[in-house]
């Protein structure tokens, strides 16, 4: 059945690649076991020394691969918590490979803290990874989700498909000081430059491992590695080959199926993959009825003695006889009259359902031994809700990503490409407002209606004089009046009413139409003296929206392009050889509209032995200003989120309009918000690395961070139709509410520091069974900050993991995690008021059973398993229990 199914996919790869008939290749195949218990070691890592020919064993410990030519060969076989093994072996052998248990954990492999291979132990930053058994058997069923069981990072769930990746604080729905790659592509979306977690990455069988830095990397990556970075490795068709699919299904309404087909054919030099995954589900539903009621504000006065003038001379008799009578009694006339609008909520506007759509894939050719040319595409799109300045149906956005990249020895080169269009994406708080407004065509001439005829009524068809009391009585009989005819959802007026706001762009619609196009190049090069290892790299990278005016200030003939530049160098002494060893580099990077950055690193590690290391790491990072910082000039309903390229000027401080009570001009208080400059961060580090037995590892970090022009957004009154702010005209239309809110970007002129530690202990009962626990401290000082801007640090003072997972008996596994969160303070742009969020702890649990007979795992879990439902951010739903059943089928195809 194997033999058939394997020569069906490959039929169909012949003939999507035109690959032709490939020549037969030399096999090199066998197992691999624990060296006491006998026990087959799945996921053992085989291939041919200095090459990335080889594979994976299966859960029989049993590999295979093709090798270009037979004879003699050295090979290395590699397994976590094992001794690494080379051999010298013959091709068309079956090997019987047994390893040593060996120090379980610090000697994993890791490439992102310094761009070049090393241990975690020896790696100059925090930096934590997990492997590819760790994705498919992760506790929430959830591997990105999972990621919230580190210490130093978690993850803020928008929906129940787009969770994102924050670490060391200033934790947001949208965040901008972390930096998340697929394969070293940048996954951020252009138009909003930020990631959406995984709604928009590779799906869970194709991932081979992820590698979580904690804290600054501007020295290696540039703008807006600050507090993080993430970066996530895919499988290579030459070390995973076959088919894989996987179906899950869950509670709300939850259903997805994945799959994944590599291979590689032309004497193992040419690789393929194609990926691929649909899900849907019903979101919880955010019902909180300050933050996602939508719309419940006053309109703009309206002159009704002007409207019922307009009526007379249109003809209509009680409205000529009307002004007749107001002629005679003028105080009859209603004046400038406001509405209060009902706001209508987030549930009222958007149904919950949320989908997505991954598909991906890649050629890797190999044109001799040490080259490999690769091109890798990726197609996302899907509906979620997304929160950043508002919230955000991001319904039919997609993104497409093309790669091309090229390896050779110690020289790599990319260059790739990233765009996104946000389709039928619409803004829920501007939606709000204009159905208030678009219902104004019944509430306007209901309350006209009803207060004429009152006013005729008592008057006796206007004959007797006019009665103040009369127009007390006809006022509040016209507001019951036009109350009545505010839209109602469900009805056929409202549907036609919602489809036209949500199709058209601002103005009079909050559809947004933004296509932005990121291109990036780069290379990177190794090279290893004696002693001293040295890696430079350069980068270019350009980004180009096109809004229309409806996101971005792109309108008429304004078109807007920000180019970066970037380049870093750096060096790596082993002073002392395998005890000491320093770390220096320095990276320069410069944007279109800002000076040159400098993000220098130095770091010291220091192996006590091979048991214990300490490092002490100082740094300099920066954030550059988005393109949204720039030029955004987004359109809230109810006031508009701007970019700030070149400052803000003619406005009140916000929080003092509010304040103004209509008589005492001075407490108005006006202001000017300097244009945006990039954020700066300095930071030092102390780590230690050990372990206290060969099965009880320890990780501890601490850490000072000091920033300055930290980026924030203040909320300012601008007076409309020329009016001054400080002059009479501008107390004027503050009093008239003839004035637009503005949320503007720029910086603190204070400084502030934050400061944190976290532990990880990890106790390994065998090799393939662990205990481990975490805790986080993380703290803003705030002591001597006396600005009023709004700092969004977001982040719990404490948080604690504690989690058990592996193999038990014969393929049947499990994993067990329990999170603690304490409570904290939220604020945001979305919602600019701190609000307490309150602790929460969750436990997440999964069972799997391999079947390899049917070549098949079958899981069942829960997130949250006892339904304790919490809220991680204002304005973001109650999070339930999420309960699950999935089935991975994997055909291998080495067999």
């Amino acid at each position: 059945m194997k033999k058939v199914l394997r020569l069906f996919f490959m039929t169909i790869a012949a003939v999507c690649l035109s690959a032709g008939v490939f020549a037969q290749t030399t096999g090199i195949s066998g197992y691999v076991y624990d060296l006491e218990s006998g026990e087959p070691l799945e996921m053992a890592n085989v291939k041919v020394k200095g090459t990335s020919t080889g594979s994976i064993s299966d859960e029989n410990g049993y590999f295979s691969f093709d090798v270009s030519s037979p004879g003699k060969l050295i090979i290395e076989v590699s397994y976590i918590g094992y001794k690494t093994t080379e051999m010298e072996v013959e091709t068309g052998t079956v090997l019987q490979i047994k390893l040593e248990s060996d120090v379980i954990m610090g000697n994993e492999v890791v490439i992102s803290a310094s761009r070049v291979d090393e241990k975690i132990m020896e790696a100059p930053l925090t930096i934590q990874k997990m492997n590819v058994r760790q994705v498919q058997s992760a506790a929430s069923g959830d591997y990105f989700g999972s990621l919230s069981n580190m210490r130093d990072v978690e993850i803020i769930n928008n929906s129940i498909g787009f969770k994102v990746f924050n670490a060391r604080g200033f934790n947001t729905t949208s965040p901008l000081r972390v930096v998340q790659f697929i394969d070293g592509v940048d996954n951020q979306l252009p138009t909003i430059n930020i990631v959406t977690g995984n709604m928009f990455g590779v799906n869970d069988l194709d991932i081979e491992s992820v590698e979580v830095i904690s804290g600054p990397a501007s020295a290696m990556y540039g703008p807006n590695a600050m507090q993080g970075v993430l970066s996530m490795n895919t499988k290579s068709p030459f070390k995973y080959r076959g088919v894989s699919m996987k179906f899950k299904a869950g509670t709300r309404e939850y259903g997805e199926v994945q799959f994944r087909y590599a291979d590689v054919f032309a004497k193992g030099k040419l690789g393929f993959k194609i990926t691929g995954s649909a899900m849907t589900a019903k979101d919880w539903v955010a019902d909180d009825p300050k933050a996602n009621r939508y719309g419940n504000q006053p309109t703009p006065p309206q002159n009704f003695d002007q409207k019922i003038q307009d009526m007379a001379d249109a003809g209509v008799p009680v409205f000529q006889q009307f002004v007749d009578y107001a002629n005679q009694y003028p105080d009859a006339n209603p004046g400038m009259v406001q509405f209060m609008m009902p706001g209508y909520m987030e549930s009222q506007m958007y149904d919950g359902k949320t989908n997505n759509f991954k598909i991906g894939g890649g050629l890797y050719y190999k044109a001799w031994r040490d080259m490999m040319l690769k091109y890798e595409g990726r197609y996302s799109t899907g509906t979620s809700i997304y929160m950043g300045n508002n919230r955000a149906p991001l319904e039919g956005f997609y993104q497409m990503q093309h790669s091309l990249g090229l390896d050779y020895k110690g020289f790599s080169f990319k260059a790739y490409m990233s765009q996104d269009d946000t389709k039928n994406t619409y803004s829920l708080p501007a939606t709000g407002v204009l159905m208030g407004f678009s219902s104004m065509q019944d509430v306007g001439p209901a309350y006209l209606g009803t207060y004429v005829g009152s006013i005729a009524a008592l008057s006796g068809g206007f004959s007797n004089p006019y009665d103040p009391a009369w127009g007390e009585a006809a006022g509040g009989s016209a507001m019951m009046a036009a109350n009545g005819e505010w839209l109602q959802p469900g009805t056929p007026e409202w549907d036609a009413a919602f489809d036209n706001v949500t199709s058209n762009p601002p103005p009079f619609g909050s559809n947004f139409q933004s296509k932005t196009t990121l291109y990036h190049m780069e290379a990177l090069y190794n090279h290893s003296f004696n002693k001293v290892d040295l890696n430079f790299g350069a980068s270019f990278r350009n980004t180009h929206p096109v809004s229309h005016g409806s996101v971005f200030s792109d309108t008429a003939d304004i078109k807007i392009n920000v180019a970066e530049y970037g380049g870093f160098a750096q060096a790596i002494w082993d002073v002392v050889e395998n005890r000491f060893k320093i770390f220096g580099s320095v990276r320069v990077d410069k944007s279109t509209n800002y000076d040159l950055q400098l993000s220098p690193r130095l770091a010291f590690v220091f192996n006590v032995n091979e048991f214990h290391v300490l490092r002490l790491t100082g740094q300099s990072a920066f954030r550059s200003p988005t393109v949204t910082d720039q030029y955004q000039y987004l359109n809230k309903g109810y006031g508009y989120t701007i970019g700030n390229i070149s400052g803000f000027g003619n406005s009140y401080t916000y929080a003092s309009v509010q304040a103004f009570d209509g008589t005492n001009p001075e407490v108005l208080q006006t202001t000017y918000v300097e244009a945006v400059k990039p954020e700066q961060l300095k930071s030092i580090e102390l780590g230690y690395n050990g372990l206290i037995t060969k099965k009880f590892f320890v990780d501890l970090s601490l850490y000072y961070n000091m920033y300055s022009d930290f980026i924030t957004y203040v909320e300012v009154a601008q007076p409309n139709g020329g009016a001054i702010a400080g002059e009479a005209s501008g107390e004027e239309a503050i009093k008239t509410r003839n004035y637009t809110r503005y949320l503007v970007a720029t910086n603190t002129t204070q400084d502030m520091n934050t400061y944190g530690a976290s532990i990880g202990l990890t106790y390994f009962i065998k090799p393939t069974l662990k205990i481990y626990g975490n805790y986080t401290y993380s703290k803003l000082d705030t002591a001597n900050f006396e600005e009023n801007f709004m700092l969004a640090y977001n982040t719990p003072q404490h948080k604690v993991n504690i989690g058990m997972e592996g193999k038990i008996y014969r393929g049947f596994g499990f994993a067990l995690n329990w999170r603690w969160v304490d409570d904290y303070i939220w604020e945001s742009v979305f919602a600019p008021y701190p609000n307490l969020i309150k602790s929460y702890n969750v436990t997440d649990l999964q069972f799997s059973f391999e079947v390899p007979r049917l070549m098949s795992t079958l899981s069942i879990g829960g997130s949250n398993i006892f339904n304790q439902e919490y809220t991680q951010a204002t304005g973001m739903p109650q999070i339930g229990g999420f309960y699950y059943a999935s089935w991975t089928f994997n055909l291998d195809f080495k067999k």
